[in-house]
């Protein structure tokens, strides 16, 4: 038997762009962090607190996002081409409306909110000038998101990979020149950082309505929502929307903990959170891929090609996940070396990423497992056992092991290795249960 099947390289072939445009996505945070670190503790802290707010916006966007992609693999794995079209452009109408006013919402309680979720005096006068430009530039993602969602449910994820590896490209050149006051630019330090994530995100969106423009010719009549694009799309959105909108809970209630634990400890676990995003990201492309390729198989009724790109997923995200612990845990204190300089918290940063290391097994699992979930028609359960892992019992852990057991950071990882652990648990379960059943869930 052959190791690469024909599903095994169409599954990479969708998987491996999306997983390496996962990890250049991060970069645009990941850089932030990298070169303000230069400028010490404080301004790390000062743009990891700004994380939680973005997350919250972006969970509208990708959520939306889902829904957009989950269609359009319907749509293209029947060879239906005009309704793929009409989803996206109205897609981007609603996301429009929907994510300015929130943005705005956010531009004026920017403080208040920061200020809920913990940031100390020390570092927020620098986390709202970072804030309060990295929201625009969060509003041009959430755009070039929503159009990028249409080529991910046709599977070219090569496209999106170098249109946001070149937007990548822009955020560290515009970083380096604000942040440290290149040539005739100004030192701007974290507010450099802001302006080099708006240009970025301004690259994304202008290629992408770009390349759709000359290849779909959009039509000003294509644009506005009907009744028939509502009801295909929320109840998609409202099941993503749910799961994505549960885990936000969970995590700014974690986070807003962890950043309780003081300036150094916080700065530490921002420092392993973002390094774990890495992986995190990567892994999430496999679990697109996954969701695509089933999306398009249940579009079709194709029960055999569904379990064989279920299988290649889950195979690809053992073999992933061994690579990524091998790596972090070998090279855990040069990783630490390059966010930065600051020798008396290497030993708790060198304790963190071995959990990060760990996690990559059940969080690749979950994840693939999630997006095979969900291409089969499955948000609403995805969704069930979210919120009881990631919102209730991840904070209520995380407490109890801060509170009354008193395990400091370490007890915040060890509530995010339960809680990964826990939704690997769950979605194998459910994927399981479909598996076994000789034919799809009704509406393919």
């Amino acid at each position: 038997m052959r190791f690469l099947t024909e599903y095994d390289r169409m599954y990479l072939r969708v998987a491996m762009p999306s997983a390496v445009e996962g990890v250049f996505m991060v970069l645009l945070s990941s850089v932030d962090i990298i070169m303000v670190g230069t400028l010490g503790l404080e301004a790390i802290a000062a743009v990891s607190i700004f994380t939680q707010p973005r997350m919250m916006l972006l969970c509208v966007t990708r959520s939306l996002a889902s829904a957009v992609t989950l269609l359009t693999a319907r749509f293209f794995g029947r060879g239906e081409h005009a309704p793929q079209v009409r989803v996206l452009c109205q897609s981007l109408t609603l996301g429009a409306v929907v994510l300015g006013f929130l943005h705005l919402v956010f531009y004026f309680h920017l403080e208040a909110l920061l200020s809920w979720m913990g940031a100390e005096p020390q570092y927020l006068a620098d986390a709202l000038r970072y804030g309060n430009l990295a929201l625009f530039g969060v509003f041009l993602t959430s755009l070039a998101t929503l159009l990028q969602a249409g080529l991910m449910g046709q599977g070219r994820t090569a496209l999106v990979l170098w249109i946001n590896l070149w937007g990548n490209g822009v955020n560290c050149v515009v970083n380096a020149l604000f942040i440290f006051g290149l040539g005739p630019f100004p030192a701007l330090g974290v507010e450099g950082a802001a302006i080099g994530t708006v240009a970025g995100a301004a690259y994304m969106l202008f290629e992408t309505a770009r390349r759709l423009h000359g290849e779909i010719g959009f039509s000003k009549d294509a644009f506005l929502p009907d009744c028939a694009f509502f009801r295909s799309l929320l109840p998609i959105f409202g099941g993503v929307f749910s799961e994505q909108g549960f885990e936000r809970i969970g995590m700014v209630l974690y986070t807003r903990m962890a950043a309780g634990l003081g300036e150094v400890p916080y700065a530490v676990h921002a420092i392993a959170m973002n390094f774990c995003d890495f992986y995190y990201c990567f892994a999430g492309g496999l679990g697109k891929a996954s969701m695509v390729l089933a999306g398009q198989a249940y579009g079709r009724g194709d029960v055999g090609a569904w379990r064989a790109y279920g299988r290649a997923g889950l195979r690809w995200s053992m073999i992933f996940s061994t690579i990524s612990f091998v790596l972090t845990y070998a090279l855990r204190e040069e990783i630490f070396w390059v966010y930065t300089d600051d020798a008396a918290s290497l030993p708790l940063g060198m304790m963190v990423l071995a959990f990060v290391a760990v996690v990559s097994f059940p969080e690749a699992h979950a994840l693939v497992c999630a997006g095979i979930l969900r291409g089969t028609g499955c948000t609403n359960e995805v969704a069930a056992y979210s919120f009881v892992s990631v919102t209730f019992l991840r904070p209520v852990v995380t407490a109890f092991l801060l509170y009354v057991l008193g395990l400091g950071l370490m007890g915040v990882w060890l509530a995010l290795a339960f809680d990964q652990s826990l939704r690997a648990v769950c979605s194998s379960v459910l994927v399981r249960r479909l598996w076994r059943k000789k034919c799809l869930p009704t509406g393919a």
